[in-house]
């Protein structure tokens, strides 16, 4: 079993000029990159002599320092904790006492966070790396070690720690790279924070494989700019990001880029479209997965063989089932729990069995998706369980709902909620923003929607958003989403 750093290691002995990071101010070799993250290992170890499964927190800028950290923390046998610098100060310290980090390093950009905090051993990264270093770095770890707990987005509740073991990751970059067809020649963009996994993952694997990193802030502007101007073969991203560089493309196509890669959450069938447009060289990727179970399928977005919500082809040793509440397998048309069987999943959740307990099932798990297999013999997502709505003793998929919506012309982005209701149970109530130039208009959306779902689906109240608010893994934030209230 594979631990992560190892592959960089291998990388900077072979190619050592190679480039490992590129950002707009400067470049890092891998020899470099290598050598940045085995002095902060002495470091940390001058703080723990033995390094095998202490925790590190951390709040950085979105920079090569912030994979210089995560690398050093992973490749010492210690279990990197990466902090969302959107938090709160409340936040973070309700994160701090959860999973009750040996140490945490911050920027002093950050340091405001940090006032009242004073449960756990602190240092700024200056401070760090002002420290003496030891001499030898102690490597008694393996695999089946946790390298890394990430929190999940939180997008319906509190946000949980999952935690990661080397091999989940590590023995995965090589099907990730067969599967999305990259190589150590690929020059990759990563515009997201990486504190989300999926944009973590993404790095840190162009790293193992030997291929360059291109890392910056997410804005269109900037991301046009590098598209164009540094040659960018690959680009991770979520929907709600091309939509933004669509909005900014100004004239022509980006005809260099030859892989896109999404995930995240749904991306819309006329979004799609637009991205085979924008770049028509691209071999444009849709993936299917959850942080607890990483890739679970995947689908090309050019193939259109594949009917809307099918989630395509599994990963490699993946295994899919769909099955009833009773752990038994459905029949074909019915709908059920989608489960996993696979060597990426998590290990669990940190400080909470129970809710472990609800995602494995003997060598299976879920995260509470919902589908079903098709005649043709496809694998149809429905949605989540948990945002399922149950109105006058009928269940309603919000999924489907928006699916819908999302298709008329005036819209441009739609979340689906069941509101608590006397009569119904719980009703269904559209949250919605307009396209460019074009306004609500609630009698014209109830006749179009009526055309495409029985009545009972139907919104029983439309509410029209300036804007959605939306987590750091570009997904809605359904939590925040506010009822309007009733008088009387």
């Amino acid at each position: 079993m594979s631990v992560i750093g190892t592959s960089i290691r291998e990388v900077a002995k072979r190619d050592p000029e190679r480039v490992a990071i590129e950002t707009w101010e400067r470049q890092i070799s891998y020899q470099e990159f290598y050598q940045s993250t085995q002095l902060l290992q002495r470091k940390l170890t001058f703080l723990f002599p033995k390094g095998k499964g202490k925790k590190i927190g951390f709040l950085l800028p979105n920079e090569p320092k912030w994979l210089e950290l995560f690398i050093a923390i992973s490749s010492m046998g210690g279990i990197a904790i990466p902090f969302d610098p959107k938090w709160s100060p409340r936040q973070l310290s309700e994160v701090i006492r959860d999973a009750e980090p040996d140490l945490v390093v911050y920027d002093q950009t950050f340091a405001n966070q940090f006032k009242g905090i004073n449960s756990v051993k602190t240092f700024t990264i200056k401070a760090l790396e002002l420290l003496s270093p030891t001499r030898k770095v102690a490597s008694d770890f393996s695999g089946h070690d946790p390298f890394y707990i990430g929190y999940t987005s939180g997008t319906t509740g509190q946000p949980k720690g999952f935690i990661r073991n080397h091999a989940s990751w590590a023995d995965c970059f090589s099907l990730g790279r067969q599967v999305f067809s990259l190589t150590e020649e690929d020059k990759i963009l990563c515009p997201g924070p990486l504190v989300h996994s999926h944009f973590l993952y993404a790095a840190v694997q162009c790293l193992h494989i030997g291929a360059t990193l291109h890392l910056c802030p997410f804005s269109a502007r900037e991301v046009w700019g590098l598209i164009k101007k540094q040659d960018i073969t690959v680009m991770y991203m979520v929907p709600t990001m091309f939509e933004a560089l669509n909005r900014k493309r100004t004239s022509g196509t980006a005809d260099q880029l030859i892989t896109l890669i999404s995930s995240g959450a749904k991306w819309s069938d006329s979004s799609k479209q637009k991205a085979k447009e924008v770049f028509p060289q691209a071999c444009i990727y849709e993936f299917y997965g959850a942080s607890e179970l990483s890739f679970v399928s995947y689908r090309k977005v050019n193939d259109e063989t594949l009917p809307e919500g099918a989630i395509g082809q599994p990963f490699p040793e993946v295994e899919i089932s769909i099955l009833d509440d009773g752990g038994k397998p459905v029949s074909q048309g019915e709908i059920g729990n989608l489960f996993v069987s696979s060597p990426w999943v998590f290990n669990g959740y940190l400080n909470r069995p129970e809710e472990t307990s609800k995602v494995f099932h003997g060598d299976q798990a879920t995260v509470g998706d919902l589908a079903f297999l098709n005649k043709e013999g496809y694998i149809i997502l429905q949605g989540r369980k948990q945002n399922m709505i149950i109105s006058g003793g009928l269940n309603i998929y919000p999924e489907e709902v928006e699916q819908v919506i999302r298709k008329h012309p005036a819209i441009d982005e739609a979340a689906v909620l069941g509101m608590d209701d006397s009569y119904w149970g719980q009703k269904v109530v559209a949250f919605v923003t307009c396209a460019e130039d074009h306004q609500l208009v609630i009698d014209d959306m109830k006749s179009y929607i009526t055309k495409a779902l029985p009545k009972y689906k139907c919104p029983k109240e439309w509410i029209k958003l300036d804007q959605f608010p939306y987590t750091s893994s570009g997904k809605i934030a359904r939590k925040e989403l506010q009822f309007p209230t009733r008088s009387g």
